[in-house]
């Protein structure tokens, strides 16, 4: 049996998680007054209450080896295979510290395959989707990673923050230029692919972005997720454009992981697959 192991930040909702016995290792999010272990989006709301209620810089970690490794023992001694889904190693060293784990267990190496997914929350979930299809489908391990890979080439996340406050906070973004920025009300669109993070546009106002970021989505997209972040107060009318765009279109609604929300903050976005 091929299980499916990912970490925290792809987004994957509690019902799929038990559905396919989907084995989760959490990234944290530590404040000066405790930790947030990351899990599934139904409990996304206790950080984003934080987040925006406090100014303090939250610190991300990633998982210990050994955490990734208790994880392939049991897979292993269970005679299974597994593949691993990890956030994008651009934003992330999670891949790696996987792919190590592999070591820390006799035979995991022969069994379990890491992916760096090149990717986040729901362009992580979209491949993680198609890859419980196939294995569904009888595909072995590898036939499985070689779909994935190609996959990877398949999706994107286009996002807009609310405001620039926290990319300045996290020193992502320079106070100078933050301030200009927001007394101009220039916001930022940030597109994420194959591991790259780019500002693809630069628009002024949140509600500018939307008709942009709803016509970034391909009409040959397989699959379309209208994403929020920490309650954005936009994520209403984004929803409507993209079903005004596809009306006939299943669009799914999905909450951006804390550990990308944790630098951007209260945003909009929509992430694809072609």
């Amino acid at each position: 049996m091929i299980k499916i192991i990912c970490d925290s930040t792809l987004s994957i909702p509690k019902d799929m998680i038990e559905k396919y016995d989907i084995s989760i290792v959490s990234l944290k999010i530590n404040w000066s007054n405790g930790e947030y272990i990351e899990s599934t989006p139904d409990t996304y709301q206790e950080f984003y209450d934080k987040l925006i209620s406090t100014q303090e810089i939250p610190k991300t970690t990633q998982p210990s080896t050994q955490e990734f490794a208790d994880v392939y023992q049991k897979v292993v001694d269970d005679g299974n295979e597994a593949i691993v889904f990890c956030i994008g190693s651009v934003l992330s060293g999670t891949s790696n510290g996987a792919t190590t784990a592999l070591s820390l267990v006799d035979g995991a190496s022969e069994k379990i395959t890491v992916i760096d997914t090149q990717s986040c929350s729901q362009m992580g979930l979209a491949i993680v989707e198609e890859a419980i299809k196939d294995i569904e489908n009888g595909l072995s391990r590898e036939e499985v990673v070689k779909n994935v890979n190609e996959n990877i080439k398949k999706v994107e996340i286009c996002f807009c923050p609310d405001s620039l406050e926290y990319l300045k906070r996290g020193g992502r973004l320079s106070r100078v230029s933050a301030t200009i920025g927001e007394i101009l009300k220039i916001k930022p669109i940030l597109s994420f692919r194959e591991n790259t993070l780019v500002c693809v546009r630069k628009v002024l106002g949140v509600a500018k972005s939307i008709p942009y970021l709803v016509n970034r989505i391909p009409e040959t997209a397989k699959k379309i997720y209208a994403c929020c972040a920490a309650g954005s107060k936009h994520f209403d009318a984004l929803k409507q454009k993209i079903k005004e765009r596809f009306p006939n279109r299943t669009i799914f609604e999905g909450l951006i992981c804390p550990v990308v929300t944790s630098h951007v903050g209260p945003a909009v976005g929509v992430a694809w697959m072609e």
